[in-house]
């Protein structure tokens, strides 16, 4: 057994605000090569681990189980081969040992992105423990599960930079994301029975999904959607070409419904416009180049954000149709934050600095041992979506930060007014994966849409990108950005990136995203060029 504190885990939420399947199965991934590392030395030699198959048995109240709820996780060995093994992970809610879903993770051990054999004396030791040592890791059999003749429809995914993982995969949770994707357009062209509505996805009682390290950048994947009705079951099967790279299967119960509270990121109140709190596992998700990912971190920005508007009533007095709409970000990255560990945890603030007719700016912190390494300015506008204009703020909130009132002019980012012959044309379409529960596309997405751009470009070896550069855009090199969102996109929707290296300062790029002759948003990047080679 392998106990593990997972509090803050569950930050990471879905687009119904619940918590996140994908996320739950890589934390079980992680958690089992953690206790295969610590208890039999396993990994020691330099090889890797890679989640194969993830089985999830989920109570309805782990839907409920994030913003600041405390759990844990135990963990055991349950099977191995020459060359995986399976563990079995039970994720409880904090005292109370309810079990919130069991998780069935088969790993893999790879070298060189092939199968690598456990050494014959952690084997020994293994079959010395009485592990079972018959594990079975081929593919889903889904035809056992009725799996129909004829899909009822198939969306294809194009494999992203930002898609891959710190060993150079598409790991096991990106991989489901591509089959949620499949299963939500299926969704909206009203082809299927089970699922409804994108709210199905928080009632899903048992999933699996078995995947292949066969996907690569640039891959197309074709995700084929069954539905066997009389089991409430969705099937899905991923192809690269006629190779199959996944399979897997979702059983729903339409009666499914959680009781934890919900909101409960415990706080801690500087003064009334000022406020701190924790951020667990802020490192967990790590990119290509095995950073911390600007994106998951922003990400816990934005739910504690709108956690302190909770909890602190600064929306109190709102009309039920007024929403808060991130109109411009200012980010300031220090080196050290790429660097932090997967399960660090490190402490946010925010405090109010202007509150204006219709907008307010806030101002983010995230510190390591008190020492800041992301700075967030966050311009955001009320807005009415019943009447579609702006909000303006109560006499409430003007009488109660009276000290705040257009204390600070909001700062400008504005899109230049042409751009360059050379410039570099990257184009994405929006999956599922993309969204926010607005169902558009959350604001954090378009800095990964940025990097892939310039990825791209170097890729090509465009000349919009002229100095500076090798095979890759390590975001590691970024030091700031400014960016402004200008119009709302919705899955399944092309944009087009433009982008650009400022022939004045080669340390400043340039990002126009459009969604046809639409602006969608602009961001200037300031990147350090002594750490863009790679």
């Amino acid at each position: 057994m392998f106990p593990k504190s997972i509090t803050g885990v569950n930050f990471y939420v879905d687009q119904n605000q619940r918590a996140n399947i994908p996320n739950a199965g890589l934390i079980a991934g992680d958690l089992s090569k953690r206790f295969m590392n610590k208890t039999f030395g396993l990994f020691k030699d330099g090889s890797m681990p890679f989640l194969k198959s993830v089985k999830i048995n989920i109570n309805p109240n782990f839907y409920n189980f994030h913003f600041g709820l405390f759990g844990d996780a135990m963990v055991k060995l349950t099977n191995f081969n020459k060359n995986s093994f399976q563990t079995l992970c039970e994720m409880t809610h904090g005292n109370s040992r309810h079990v919130l879903c069991k998780i069935q993770a088969t790993t893999e051990i790879t070298e060189d992105r092939k199968l690598h054999a456990i050494s014959d004396d952690i084997s020994k030791e293994l079959n010395n423990c009485k592990i079972r040592n018959d594990l079975d890791n081929g593919l889903i059999d889904l035809q056992k599960l009725g799996l129909p003749t004829e899909p009822v429809m198939s969306s294809r995914v194009r494999v992203r930079p930002s898609d891959l993982d710190e060993n150079n995969n598409v790991n096991w949770s990106t991989i489901l994301s591509f089959c949620q994707h499949g299963i939500n357009s299926a969704i909206l062209s009203k082809k299927l029975q089970t699922f409804k509505r994108k709210s199905t996805f928080s009632q899903i009682k048992e999933l699996r999904l078995d995947v292949t390290r066969d996907v690569f950048l640039d891959d197309i994947i074709d995700i084929s959607i069954y539905e066997n009705i009389d089991h409430n079951r969705v099937l899905f099967i991923g192809k690269r070409e006629e190779s199959i790279v996944c399979k897997g299967y979702a059983d729903v119960n339409p009666e499914m419904v959680g009781e934890l509270p919900l909101w409960q990121l415990p706080m801690r109140s500087e003064s009334d416009v000022h406020v701190k709190f924790d951020f667990p596992a802020s490192g967990f998700h790590r990119d290509r180049f095995n950073n911390a990912v600007v994106e998951h971190a922003k990400t816990l920005i934005s739910h504690g954000r709108l956690n302190c508007f909770l909890g602190q009533g600064w929306l109190q007095g709102h009309t039920i149709d007024a929403v808060q709409v991130i109109f411009a970000h200012r980010v300031k990255v220090n080196p050290k934050f790429y660097e932090i560990k997967r399960n660090e945890d490190l402490e946010h603030d925010v405090q109010l600095l202007n509150l204006g007719n219709t907008s307010f700016i806030l101002l983010s912190h995230v510190t390591r041992n008190n020492e800041k390494i992301m700075t967030v300015l966050s311009h955001i506008v009320n807005f009415n979506a019943r009447k579609g204009k702006t909000e303006p703020f109560s006499d409430w909130h003007k009488e109660t930060f009276s000290d705040y009132c257009d204390k600070v002019k909001p700062f400008k980012v504005i899109p230049p007014s042409e751009m360059p012959e050379d410039v570099h044309k990257y184009s994405c379409d929006l999956r599922f994966g993309d969204l926010d529960h607005h169902t558009i596309i959350t604001n954090t997405r378009y800095p990964a849409f940025c990097f892939d751009a310039a990825a791209h470009a170097i890729y090509k070896k465009s000349s919009a990108y002229y100095t500076g550069f090798t095979y890759d855009f390590n975001p590691k090199c970024v030091k700031n950005f400014d960016i402004v969102y200008m119009n709302q996109c919705k899955e399944n929707q092309r944009l087009d990136v433009y982008t650009y290296q400022d022939q004045e300062d080669p340390q400043k790029l340039h990002f126009l995203i459009m969604k046809g002759d639409k602006k969608i948003c602009y961001s200037n990047v300031t990147i350090d060029l002594n750490c863009s080679k790679v």
